[in-house]
C-alpha cells in the first residue's frame, strides 16, 4: 500500500513538474527595420520596424515544428513539414533605435529590443490538433501531378487541394 502511494505521489510530482516548465518564457534580444516610402508616415515606420523586431524575436525563440510523413507499399506518398512561431512578446527595454538614411531605400527606421518571450501554449495547441473550421489557423495546402516521372516532352498536370 505504501509503495501504491509513493508511485502515485511521484507521477502527480512529474505531472506538476512537466507542466511548470511548459510555457517557460525566454529574455532575448532582436532588431527591426522599416523604411519610409511613399505611402507611409515617420510613425508607421517605426511601427513596423517594431513589428519587424517582435516578429524575428517570436521566430529566434519560439518555433513549432510539425511534420506529417505517410507512407504507402514502401513508397513515400506524403512528407509535409511545417512551422509556425505563436507567443506574447513583452518588451523588456528598447536599446537602441536610429534613424538614417539607405541610398536605395530613403528614410529608414531601425530599433534593437529586449524582450521577454512567452509561448502561448493554447495556440501551439490548436495548430497541432489541425483545427481547419478556425480562420486564423494556417493554410493546409496539398500539391500533387499525375505522373511520378516525365519526360522531355511531357505536359504536366498539377493538382491543388
Amino acid at each position: 500500500m505504501k509503495r501504491l502511494i509513493f508511485l502515485f505521489c511521484f507521477m502527480g510530482m512529474l505531472l506538476f513538474h512537466g507542466l511548470l516548465f511548459a510555457a517557460q518564457s525566454t529574455i532575448t534580444e532582436s532588431e527591426g527595420y522599416a523604411c519610409m516610402g511613399e505611402d507611409k508616415s515617420r510613425k508607421q515606420t517605426e511601427e513596423t520596424a517594431m513589428a519587424d523586431a517582435k516578429r524575428k524575436a517570436i521566430e529566434r525563440v519560439s518555433t513549432y515544428i510539425k511534420s506529417e510523413t505517410h507512407v504507402k507499399d514502401f513508397e513515400l506518398e506524403k512528407d509535409l513539414v511545417s512551422a509556425y512561431a505563436n507567443a506574447n512578446v513583452k518588451i523588456i527595454q528598447e536599446l537602441e533605435k536610429d534613424w538614417y538614411k539607405d541610398a536605395t531605400m530613403g528614410d529608414c527606421y531601425k530599433i534593437k529590443i529586449k524582450a521577454e518571450i512567452i509561448p502561448d501554449e493554447k495556440a501551439m495547441e490548436k495548430v497541432s490538433k489541425g483545427s481547419s473550421d478556425d480562420p486564423s489557423a494556417p493554410l493546409n495546402v496539398n500539391v500533387w501531378t499525375d505522373k511520378k516521372e516525365y519526360k522531355n516532352s511531357d505536359k504536366i498536370k498539377g493538382y491543388l487541394k
